[in-house]
């Protein structure tokens, strides 16, 4: 089978590539990029005038809920929602029920993954950083890294030891096991529902101090600059913990980080009359925050976007504000969020923009993705995007089992139209049927 993705702009940071070309898959494999030169035996073309071709996307931070939770998310909802969204390699979190803390539950992940009603996309998983996230005894990191977890997370529960969270940094920098941190000092935040602030004391809810976040985020990167160990810090949030960041990447520590969408287009504000779409862990915080957060991703400090999918049930988020569940419904919308407040008001060129949501993670969790380069991963890992079109994201239409959202009926410009893994997994109803033909 050939496949010939025509005349679009072609956007490969791992090559510094950004051009006017076309790509070639055949047998599941990109073979050739650029000015593709057989084309004999073309079984179908697709159209990509105008269109961006990019790496598929890659998301290090999704709350797929199996096992446990299967009424929030399940594997096959949480796969196709993520193909909708353009991408093609996503990784799982480990706080579901059970944990992700044995080779077993590891073997579960990939097979449902895999089955025929999953969505395409590659599932990484990342495992448990302690045994049932409890904080006291790690997992058996060593025996899940051969059952394939990428990076090992105290994701939900953040080890408050020190001690412990040495120890951790200490043997998965041993085993080359990277540790993705939630920073959160629970003794500053238990109990918090929002920023903690003026809006805060206004709407008579506790507040969450960013102290909680920075304190967390120091002590994890101390300890990556004296261990050794790669960590990858979480959804920041705040000014303050973009500095230190900063800080200790130039003192040679071997850190990275995340921005999520929420954090760089809502604000506490946003809450408004107790609305639970907006309760986010960490939560939202100010407009100030927001600038200097445009800033650490303008010079690198933050190094990529990802969605932080946490999908609920629609019963669970209709409570009360400070009784209901944090996170929301994003991964068929960062895309669309990311192109529309980064891209296009020129925070971002295209090219950084694609490097931060498929290269860059791919590089940091050493997965097989982020680049178009002929024959580098098993299978061709691509999206098509059209940066141009303008629509309105609608919970109601999406893939994922859960509605809580802050992006529904905001009006976005930017789209996935095509995911391929191998072949591909999703078109969007928004490609228009002429531009694409097979050849018999």
């Amino acid at each position: 089978m050939r496949t010939l993705l025509r005349n679009g702009r072609i956007l490969d940071p791992s090559q510094n590539l950004d051009m006017v070309g076309s790509v070639l898959i055949e047998n599941d494999q990109v073979i050739e990029v650029g000015e593709v030169a057989d084309l004999e035996n073309i079984d179908e073309v697709y159209d990509c005038t105008d269109l961006w071709i990019t790496p598929g996307l890659v998301d290090m931070h999704v709350h797929l809920r199996e096992p446990g939770d299967e009424h929030k998310e399940t594997i096959i909802t949480g796969t196709q929602a993520a193909a909708a969204g353009g991408y093609t390699t996503i990784c799982c979190m480990p706080n579901t029920n059970p944990p992700l803390d044995n080779p077993a539950i590891i073997d579960f992940i990939l097979d449902r993954a895999a089955s025929p009603e999953a969505g395409g996309v590659f599932v990484a998983p990342v495992g448990a950083l302690t045994k049932g996230l409890n904080g006291k005894e790690l997992s058996n990191l060593a025996a899940m890294k051969r059952a394939g977890i990428v990076a090992a997370s105290d994701e939900g529960f953040p080890i408050q030891d020190s001690q412990m969270m040495n120890r951790a940094m200490v043997f998965c920098n041993q085993i080359g096991l990277p540790i993705m941190a939630h920073s959160d000092d629970a003794s500053l935040s238990k109990g918090g529902s929002m920023n903690e602030g003026a809006m805060s004391a206004m709407l008579g809810l506790k507040g969450i101090p960013r102290t909680s976040e920075e304190i967390s985020t120091m002590r994890n990167c101390l300890l990556s600059l004296h261990t050794g160990c790669a960590v990858h810090i979480m959804r920041v949030s705040t000014w303050g913990a973009v500095e230190i960041i900063r800080l200790v990447k130039s003192l040679g520590a071997p850190v990275t980080c995340e921005i999520c969408p929420m954090h760089f287009v809502f604000t506490e504000d946003d809450i408004g009359d107790f609305d639970t779409k907006f309760k986010m862990q960490p939560p939202l915080r100010t407009k100030v925050d927001i600038d200097l957060l445009t800033q650490g991703l303008q010079d690198g400090t933050i190094d990529c976007i990802a969605s932080d999918h946490s999908p609920h049930a629609s019963h669970e988020v209709d409570v009360p504000f400070d009784e209901a569940p944090f996170g929301a419904s994003t991964i068929e919308a960062t895309l669309g969020v990311t192109l529309t407040y980064l891209t296009h008001p020129g925070v971002l060129s295209p090219l950084e923009t694609i490097r931060k949501l498929s290269t860059v993670p791919a590089e940091i969790l050493n997965l097989d993705g982020g680049t178009l380069k002929p024959e580098e991963l098993p299978v061709a890992q691509i999206t098509v995007i059209d940066p141009n079109i303008e629509w309105t994201f609608d919970r109601n239409k999406s893939f994922s089992k859960s509605k809580n959202t802050p992006f529904h009926k905001m009006k976005l410009k930017g789209k996935a139209m095509l995911t391929f893994s191998g072949s591909e997994i999703y078109r969007d109803a928004h490609f228009p049927s002429e531009r694409y033909a097979i050849y018999m």
